[in-house]
C-alpha cells in the first residue's frame, strides 16, 4: 500500500485507469468498454482455481473504487467483494472502498455503496495526503 501512497498517479484526486502505467494497482489491460461504461454494479470475486495462497485482488479493488468514484451520473455504484476473510482483501477494501461505504455483509461477502467523487466531495485529506476515505 505504501507504493500507491507515494505515486501521484494513484491519488484519488486524479485517479484513472486506462493507460495509467505509473500506478501499479491500476488495471490497465481491460477492454475499452470496461473503462467507457459507468457501472451500477461491480462484483469482485476470486479467479477460477483460487486457493488460499493465491495472489489477492488488490488491483481489482483499487480499480473498482476508481471506476465507482469517477462516474459522472448521479447515484452510487454497488460494489460486492467476496472473500473478505483474507487479511489483504479486507485491508484494501477498507483503504479504497471505505468502511463508511460498507452497507451490508453476509459471511465472506461485503456490499459497498460508493458515491461519485464529484457529487459527494468523496475525497478527504488524510494522514500524509489525500485518501480515498
Amino acid at each position: 500500500m505504501n507504493t500507491y501512497r507515494s505515486e501521484p498517479e494513484c491519488a484519488p484526486s486524479k485517479s484513472y485507469l486506462r493507460g495509467n502505467t505509473r500506478c501499479k494497482l491500476a488495471l490497465t489491460g481491460l477492454p475499452d468498454v470496461v473503462y467507457d461504461k459507468e457501472w451500477d454494479i461491480i462484483m469482485i470475486d476470486a479467479p477460477r482455481g483460487w486457493f488460499a495462497e493465491a495472489p489477492g485482488r488488490m488491483g481489482a479493488i483499487y480499480s473498482a473504487a476508481v471506476m465507482a468514484r469517477n462516474r459522472k451520473k448521479g447515484g452510487v455504484t454497488h460494489v460486492f467483494l467476496h472473500d473478505v476473510d483474507r487479511k489483504v482483501e479486507k485491508a484494501y477494501a477498507e483503504e479504497f472502498l471505505c468502511r463508511k461505504n460498507l452497507k451490508d455483509g453476509a459471511g465472506r461477502l461485503w456490499h459497498f455503496e460508493i458515491p461519485a467523487a464529484a457529487a459527494a466531495g468523496n475525497v478527504t485529506e488524510g494522514k500524509g495526503g489525500t485518501s480515498f476515505c
